[in-house]
This record gives C-alpha cells, sequence and structure tokens, in this order.
C-alpha cells in the first residue's frame, strides 16, 4: 500500500473517531474536526433526526442536568477510497447514562449499529460530509450506580 494511501485511511479513521470523542465528551472543537462545514448526520433510518454538523451540536450542548455520560466504541471501519472522496462503513455500540430520579440508580442505554460515510478530501484533512446511522439493537434498563457522582 503506497504511503499516500495510508496516511488518506489513517486521517479518516482519525475523523471517525473524532465524531465519537467529541460527542461522547461533549468536545466540539473534535465534533466540528470530524465534518465538513456542511456536514450532514442522518439518524432517519432509526425514526430521527437528519440535522447539520451544527444543528446536532446545538441540539446536544443545551444545559441536560440527567446527561450523565456516554461512549461510542467504533469498530470494524472498511474504507474505500476514490481519489478525494471516499466511503466507510464502521459498527458501533453505544452506552449512555442518565440520572433515574431515584437516588443511587441510573438509566443506562446499550446499543449498537452500524455508520455508513461519505466523506471528502478537504485542505484541513478528511471530513465526513454525510453520516447514516442505523440502530442494530438497543437494551434500555434500570442499574444501580456505582461511582460516586458531584
Amino acid at each position: 500500500m503506497p504511503d499516500h494511501e495510508l496516511r488518506d485511511r489513517l486521517d479518516i479513521e482519525e475523523a471517525i473517531r473524532r465524531y465519537a470523542t467529541g460527542l461522547d465528551e461533549r468536545r466540539w472543537d473534535h465534533w466540528d474536526l470530524a465534518f465538513t462545514a456542511a456536514g450532514i448526520i442522518d439518524f432517519t433510518a432509526m425514526g430521527g433526526k437528519r440535522e447539520t454538523r451544527d444543528e446536532m451540536r446545538e441540539r446536544l450542548s443545551r444545559p441536560d442536568p440527567d446527561w450523565l455520560f456516554a461512549q461510542h466504541p467504533v469498530v470494524n471501519t472498511v474504507i474505500t477510497l476514490a481519489g478525494d472522496h471516499a466511503t466507510a462503513f464502521s459498527h458501533f455500540q453505544m452506552e449512555t447514562g442518565r440520572r433515574s430520579g431515584s437516588e443511587g440508580e441510573i438509566i443506562r442505554t446499550s446499543g449498537g449499529g452500524a455508520y455508513e460515510d461519505e466523506l471528502v478530501r478537504t485542505e484541513a484533512g478528511w471530513r465526513i460530509a454525510e453520516r447514516r446511522v442505523s440502530l442494530r439493537w438497543k437494551e434500555t434498563r434500570r442499574v444501580r450506580d456505582e461511582i460516586t457522582r458531584d
């Protein structure tokens, strides 16, 4: 594999990871580096919204005192390069936690699905132009909170 192709693949995987870390950690500087300025995230396959990167960031940046955590490991990424365009398919697993309203208990949601990405090479590097998200499984349950929280 030529060095430039390896570099492209690593940059694409970094953009994909920036989505997850930016979202999970509410690190919007990472989030913005995942997408083109007009980037789209499409959750319609699972009954959600199709919105721009900025619309989703705005919605998720609103204060939510019940939100505790999220993690989205991304695995099994397969990238197809075509010049300054690429597609990527990845599996993800999600874990989220919210306050339940009951002392010592949280609402934990687990799930998994797939990302189908269209990416473009920009002057700043590879960015996601459109991400389509599908959910394959989901489970929501109340569990004991084993972490000391402030």
